[in-house]
């Protein structure tokens, strides 16, 4: 019975440490999409006042760059 309480114990200790940096990945890498969505939005609306051609080739451009992006966002 002792043993199980204090691997119980070492368990509970233990969970925060390993879930903190989780959090803090996730926060960062939430960060990073939130920033690579803002520029593609931009993008898109500096795009509106392009003629048709442009305005794809600009918009085609913008997806990749997010793509590209939020591949390399922090995981």
């Amino acid at each position: 019975m002792k043993l199980v309480s204090t691997s119980l114990l070492a368990a509970a200790l233990a969970l925060p440490l390993i879930a903190g940096p989780a959090i803090a990945d996730s926060k960062e890498h939430h960060a990073a999409v939130k920033l690579c969505k803002q520029r593609y939005k931009n993008a898109v609306r500096g795009a509106k006042y392009l003629k048709h051609h442009d305005r794809e080739a600009r918009i085609e451009a913008a997806k990749q760059e997010r793509e590209r992006c939020i591949a390399l966002a922090p995981k």
